[in-house]
């Protein structure tokens, strides 16, 4: 019985140490393996509702490149560098989700403020954006900049120019005016501390020198209409700007999206016109100063007295009279 028992669990021991068992258990452990690698990088990189890592998840973000695989590089040919007419789209929000090809309707894409909701503003930003690309396509001597800063504090330091390019990207804006606008990508740019209108034009102008070693030979402003007399009248004197090189494109949503248009007026006149009216520059008037610490929640310094040093009187000018012609670099 001793000896039957012995080959017995020999019998089983060989059995149970067979080879191909073996190599059988080291494939599924690989393979169990393998597919836990992927899956993690799956994660990690991301699905098409969104990314996950943990139990964190970007909102709306997708794997698709949003850079147009026939983008030119900046300053293609120098198209940037020999510019001599900027374009400034200003900005009005900043991107607070990933899935940006909604953003043309989807107010959830953009950061909201309560008067903003329900007035076409993600329609009203596609038209600005559309209409400074097609700009820009008509002119090949144009250089066009969004323009915005980091403006909103509950988002993170998210800018509103680098919003815009994002959008235009993301939507391929770029190809939608022919094929003369391949190029306007490669001589388009952002200036990211503007607060309000009157820095969106004042800076945009140094943002123009910088790249261009020299100031416009004019300025084609994209806003809303209810802004156009506020640019016009208002900006472009304060800052002695000719008159004859200037234009103003207002553009504005259908009234379908909520947008509307005296209402606008309305309170462009009591928290604009008449404020800058009284106060060019921006800097006595109560309510323009605290548009602007609000909109700089970031404490961010704006770098153009360095870059463009010949700006330094009007950079620094208060007023509230004019500043001199004199003391511009563009003075005749």
């Amino acid at each position: 019985m001793s000896r039957d028992m012995t080959r017995i669990k020999s019998a089983a021991t060989r059995k149970h140490h067979h080879p191909g068992l073996v190599v059988s258990r080291r494939i599924i452990c690989l393979v169990l393996a393998l597919a836990t690698g992927l899956l993690f990088v799956h994660l990690a990189a991301g699905s098409h509702d969104g990314m996950l890592f943990g139990t964190f998840r970007l909102r709306g973000s997708s794997s698709r490149q949003w850079v147009p695989p026939e983008a030119l590089p900046f300053n293609h040919l120098q198209a940037a560098t020999d510019a001599r007419h900027l374009v400034v789209v200003a900005g009005h929000s900043v991107l607070m989700a990933g899935n940006l090809e909604d953003a043309a309707s989807d107010e959830d894409v953009w950061f909201m403020m309560d008067y903003q909701v329900g007035k076409g503003l993600p329609q009203a930003i596609l038209g600005h954006i559309r209409a400074g690309i097609e700009i820009s396509a008509d002119d090949p001597e144009a250089l066009l900049i969004f323009s915005g800063g980091e403006t909103r504090g509950q988002t993170g330091p998210v800018n509103e120019g680098a919003s815009y390019f994002r959008v235009a990207d993301a939507l391929n804006l770029w190809s939608e005016a022919g094929l003369a606008s391949n190029d306007v990508r490669a001589r388009t740019i952002t200036e990211e501390f503007a607060t309000d209108s009157f820095e969106n034009l004042l800076f945009s102008i140094c943002r123009f020198r910088e790249v261009t070693g020299r100031y416009p030979a004019k300025i084609t402003v994209v806003s809303f209409t209810f802004k156009q007399r506020r640019f016009e009248e208002m900006h472009s004197q304060a800052l002695r700007w000719p008159a004859d090189q200037f234009s103003y494109l207002g553009v504005d949503p259908p009234s379908s999206t909520g947008f509307d248009l005296e209402e606008s007026r309305r309170g462009e006149l009591d928290n604009a016109a008449r404020p800058f009216e009284a106060d060019p520059y921006g800097c006595h008037t109560p309510v323009l100063q605290q548009k602007r610490r609000e909109r700089n929640p970031f404490r961010r310094t704006p770098p153009y007295p360095l870059t463009c040093p010949d700006m330094s009187e009007l950079l620094s000018w208060c007023g509230p009279e004019l500043i001199g012609q004199s003391l511009v670099p563009w003075s005749p």
